[in-house]
């Protein structure tokens, strides 16, 4: 399984320490890009993710929780995401921002919020390389995993082998030890540590045993 590790939660005093500790093992460096209207926060942007990926060699994850979506995905496509997750109801045009993204060379997501429908139309499988499942209620920290997560997360691996489709299914939210093992178990590719990773007593182990699950994940299917 893989890790996209959300700086959300890293020393925001510090950051290029925390981001050249995790470097060598992170997956990914996830960022959620807030504008203070859709969610309560107000927390990195443009410029930032653009600093950033002048930084490292590790990818950029880009969540977008902006009211202006449709006007400004493509200038962190632009900036160097490899990522950029939008939210449907942000966005006048999903189809048309998708496109535009994947034609920048960024790979195009969405977010599966916790109360969507799971129909191939709405989630515009046909166009996304990523769908971001919410575990919990957007732009809020601490809160645990919504039970009906890990069903939700084998719906949509059902969809994409029934459709022979590729794009990967990650989770944000409520990511602990108890539920990132289910998510695993689920199907998951991926998930998006906070707390988990920074808040362990070895943020590398923490990431590589991330790793693991996947590998044991991976070695059932096989079986």
């Amino acid at each position: 399984m893989k890790a996209s590790v959300s700086l959300w939660s890293a020393d925001l005093l510090n950051l290029r320490a925390d981001v050249r500790r995790l470097e060598q093992v992170a997956d990914e460096f996830h960022l959620d890009v807030m504008d203070g209207n859709c969610v309560p926060d107000l927390v990195f942007g443009l410029d930032f993710v653009r600093a950033l990926v002048r930084s490292t060699a590790v990818p950029m994850d880009v969540h977008l929780m902006l009211t202006q979506t449709a006007t400004q995905a493509a200038a962190y496509a632009e900036a160097g995401a490899r990522v950029v997750t939008i939210h449907h109801e942000l966005c006048n045009d999903v189809r048309s921002v998708l496109t535009a993204l994947r034609a920048s060379g960024s790979r195009a997501g969405l977010v599966v919020r916790l109360r969507d429908g799971l129909n191939p139309e709405s989630l515009h499988l046909d166009l996304v390389d990523r769908l971001l499942v919410m575990g919990t209620e957007i732009g809020v920290k601490g809160q645990d995993l919504d039970p009906a997560t890990p069903q939700r997360v084998e719906t949509l691996v059902s969809l994409r082998r029934q459709h022979r489709l590729a794009f990967d299914i990650f989770v944000d939210g409520g990511i602990r030890h108890q539920t990132v093992q289910k998510l695993a178990s689920a199907g998951a590719d991926g998930v998006v540590p906070g707390s988990l990773v920074f808040g362990a007593p070895n943020p590398i182990e923490a990431v590589s045993w991330i790793h693991t699950l996947g590998t044991q994940t991976s070695s059932k299917g096989a079986a």
